[in-house]
């Protein structure tokens, strides 16, 4: 009898065990975290990965699905776009300067080599890459080779190859997919026949090709979710996180936040169902989502240089704030050595920019014109979406390379901004605006020491009594 009672005990502790193994997920929140606990870290989890799930909306859209309009052709093509206009809503903030041409690559298999031609001097052109996480790699062109034309490896976290002749360096972040906002710089729109002839000639190949050898065997398939526009503002945002990890490389500066985030159920390469946690957990996870963006909207009115959040690793670290809020504002933003950017949120009374209540000047003296080597342009934003405003002049954007910009006498400069013509005599100078919210974006392309040390100064824009 003491025998069977020692062994019921065991078959009963085993299937206590067993039962913890199958379902310890979905009451882990009573042995390792408080359901305020839980949204408290869910709040910092959203953040983290914010950025790589926002990543992935746009690499899904140009590079997965082929019934988006944005479809490239896949991973290795080039999605090339003509000046931006209204329609194009694949980012928020689009810049109206320099056309883009998108691309993204699949390092897994095999690293691949990007080509960029020798263009004239006086254009500029840059070759931006970033990781899903949104840090900024590196930016072949103008600033950092020059326009005599170059190629870079792009490669994943563990590659260790040989660089290949006639490849200049290696280009890695922390994810397996990297993608490419190229921009190349158009005078005015009729020089668009020109900027195209430069964006045929961009080239990718798999290192393979490049070499003229036998391609190695195809990374293994992946069943890509399915994108749905708002997803991320959703329980399905946990899904996501949870689908990318694994195509990422654990840094060791993100120890703690990926320990927390295991403590509610996110952890690297497991599937996470929100709908096997009990409902408190459920509400800690929606309550931190809420938070995180509250205050990801917040931050988005109160910041006037965007150039914060756009930064490699070793700049960045661990400031996952910036990092998501530098998606939120703007994808694919680029660092301060190739341009900064100063957002305008408000007028000089400080109330916020709204074209029904009235126009607005933006005057800069001679020695306040942005110190730049390359331009300067001030972009409209309705808001809250972010994107360019139609308009009967089809201007989105207008800066020291716009032709027929007026100067006056004494060599400063006046922009008008308002959701109704100035008067044909000021058309030159005018940005126009919506009959509503709006935001403004001054980007400088080149900064100059001024701008980078900040010893130059934005004047305040008035709202024309």
């Amino acid at each position: 009898m003491n025998t069977m009672s020692i062994s019921a005990r065991v078959v009963l502790k085993a299937i206590a065990v067993l039962c913890f193994c199958m379902f310890g997920s979905i009451a882990f929140a009573e042995d390792k975290v408080t359901p305020e606990e839980a949204r408290a870290i869910a709040k910092e989890a959203y953040i983290f990965n914010y950025s790589m799930v926002l990543m992935y909306r746009t690499m899904y859209l140009q590079a997965i699905d082929k019934q988006s309009p944005s479809f490239s052709g896949g991973f290795g093509k080039w999605l090339h776009l003509g000046m931006s206009s209204p329609e194009d809503t694949d980012i928020v903030s689009p810049n109206n300067d320099t056309p883009y041409s998108y691309a993204w690559v699949d390092t897994r298999a095999e690293p691949w080599v990007m080509t960029l031609p020798k263009i004239e001097d006086k254009r500029f052109y840059t070759n931006q890459w970033d990781d899903l996480w949104g840090f900024v790699l590196g930016n072949p062109g103008s600033d950092e080779d020059g326009n005599g034309g170059v190629s870079v490896l792009l490669a994943s976290p563990g590659w260790d190859g040989d660089l290949p002749k006639g490849v200049d360096r290696v280009i890695r972040g922390e994810t397996d997919f990297l993608g490419t906002l190229t921009r190349t710089q158009a005078f005015d729109a009729d020089d668009m026949p020109n900027v195209q002839a430069i964006q045929k000639q961009y080239k990718l190949e798999p290192l393979s090709a490049y070499l003229g050898t036998d391609a190695p065997a195809a990374a293994p398939a992946v069943n890509w979710m399915d994108w749905t526009e708002g997803d991320e503002k959703t329980p399905k945002f946990w899904e996501y996180a949870a689908f990318l990890l694994p195509y990422t490389t654990p840094n060791k500066m993100d120890e703690k936040i990926l320990a927390d985030m295991a403590k509610i159920g996110l952890e690297r390469g497991k599937p996470f169902d929100p709908a096997r946690l009990d409902q408190d957990m459920q509400d800690a996870l929606a309550g931190g989502m809420q938070d995180a963006l509250a205050s990801l909207a917040k931050q988005a009115t109160t910041f006037d240089d965007p150039s914060l959040f756009f930064k490699s690793r070793a700049d960045m670290k661990t400031d996952y704030n910036n990092r998501a809020l530098g998606v939120f504002v703007g994808l694919f933003g680029n660092v301060k050595a190739v341009s900064i950017y100063f957002a305008e949120p408000k007028d000089a009374d400080g109330e916020f920019f709204d074209g029904s209540k009235g126009s607005y000047d933006i005057h800069f003296t001679k020695d306040q014109i942005p110190d730049v080597k390359n331009f300067w342009s001030w972009t409209m934003y309705k808001l809250p979406q972010r994107w360019l405003v139609a308009n009967p002049i089809k201007r989105y954007s207008i800066g020291s390379a716009t032709p027929g910009l007026v100067y006056a006498d004494d060599g400063s400069v006046t922009i008008h901004v308002s959701a109704k013509s100035p008067g044909k005599d000021k058309e030159s100078n005018w940005l126009p605006a919506p009959d509503g919210p709006f935001w403004l974006v001054l980007r400088t392309y080149g900064p100059g020491k001024s701008i980078v040390d900040k010893s130059w100064k934005m004047p305040p824009i008035p709202r024309v009594k």
